[in-house]
């Protein structure tokens, strides 16, 4: 028998898009009516050291984040309510992909820097975590729409 959680505090899986990484993130029933997700373990980092992390609350459906891009912050984006697609696009081959993730998927996405990205809600609601490699700054959040 295992006393240790930690094997929970790593990606089931890891998927490797033409565009970005997608975590399955572990999880257990820890109580009835319950799940325990671990989304971040300093032992277990996902790609990145985070020294940064904020919510990004969406009160309509439809609603648009992003379209820029960043030279220095890399960022993880976990649904934490709602559904989302993530518009991505290489910003030097101009390749192009969408990845819908809700947050019944327990999944994380991993935005590399010079990957613009694009995140519309889909449902009338929802709430978005972001762990990032940097605060957010001007100088390195660059427009850059995707159409």
């Amino acid at each position: 028998m295992q006393n240790s959680l930690d094997y929970l505090s790593k990606p089931l899986k890891t998927e490797k898009t033409e565009l970005a990484e997608v975590f399955t993130l572990n999880f257990r029933d820890s109580k009835k009516g319950r799940l325990f997700v671990p989304i971040y373990d300093y032992r277990f980092p996902f790609v990145f050291e985070v020294k940064y992390a904020y919510l990004s609350k969406f009160l309509e459906q439809d609603n648009v984040s992003g379209n820029h891009y960043h030279n220095i912050k890399k960022e993880i984006l976990i649904p934490l309510a709602g559904k989302y697609e993530f518009h991505l696009e290489d910003i030097d081959t101009h390749k192009k992909e969408v990845i819908t993730i809700s947050d019944e998927d327990l999944k994380a996405i991993y935005i590399k820097t010079k990957i613009s990205h694009k995140v519309v809600s889909k449902d009338k609601t929802g709430v978005l975590l972001v762990l990032a490699s940097s605060p957010s700054s001007l100088d390195d959040e660059i427009e850059f729409n995707i159409v």
